[in-house]
């Protein structure tokens, strides 16, 4: 399995538009993902999603690009793959 790291951005968002898009990433079984040094230097806890699963980077682009449209902001993202042994801490 593969862990999925997401992060995104909203042009002109309002907290309530990134409230929105969590929501969305929580109903497709994604998880907020936290910076291990708790410094918000290079992750922003509002933006940024992983999930660990079995399915191709075509079809995480799908589920995000989806979420992303709901909140009616135009947007931008990154996906990064982890390949992950199968011993998973979480």
């Amino acid at each position: 399995m593969a862990k999925f790291i997401i992060n995104i951005e909203l042009q002109n968002a309002s907290e309530a538009d990134y409230i929105k898009l969590s929501r969305e990433f929580e109903k497709a079984s994604f998880k907020k993902e936290r910076n291990a040094c708790k410094s918000e230097a290079y992750l922003s806890e509002k933006n940024v999603f992983s999930k660990i699963c079995n399915i191709t980077l075509q079809e995480i682009n799908s589920i995000v690009s989806e979420a992303a449209v709901k909140t009616g902001k135009k947007y931008s993202f990154f996906i990064i793959k982890d390949k992950q042994s199968s011993t998973i801490n979480q």
